[in-house]
């Protein structure tokens, strides 16, 4: 799954330039998009009869990355084989297998595409001011 992040990475440019104070909170934005994301996937799941034990796989890892005196910050968010046995079924659940069973489950871009605009409005609203 995708999402186009340029606007992101052009404001990520931009963060280098803001105080060190507003990294933590910028920080928090993505953890809370990220809770909301998991959340609306693991609810879709439990909605699938036949992936219902799923939900209990879905979570996601932070990630910061820094260059340049720039820090970044990402989350990967879905079905984690190391949480619960259940991952493994991911691809039927969302997608389908070859004699057309599966594939039941929201497609997970739609509950990142649905977080999208509060994630937006959290962020502009923190750096309002700043840029």
């Amino acid at each position: 799954m995708s999402l186009d992040d340029s606007q992101l990475r052009l404001l990520s440019e931009d963060l280098g330039l803001v105080p060190n104070g507003i990294v933590p909170k910028v920080r928090g934005v993505v953890r809370k998009g990220a809770v909301n994301v998991k959340n609306a996937m693991q609810a879709d799941i439990r909605e699938s009869a036949s992936f219902r034990i799923m939900a209990r796989s879905v979570d996601f890892d932070e990630m910061t990355s820094g260059a340049f005196g720039a820090t970044s910050y990402a989350a990967e968010i879905g079905p984690n084989k190391s949480r619960h046995s259940s991952a493994g079924l991911a691809g039927f659940a969302y997608f389908g297998g070859s004699p057309g069973g599966g594939g039941t489950v929201r497609d997970p871009a739609e509950a990142l595409a649905d977080e999208a605009p509060a994630f937006e409005e959290y962020l502009l609203e923190l750096l309002e001011g700043l840029l």
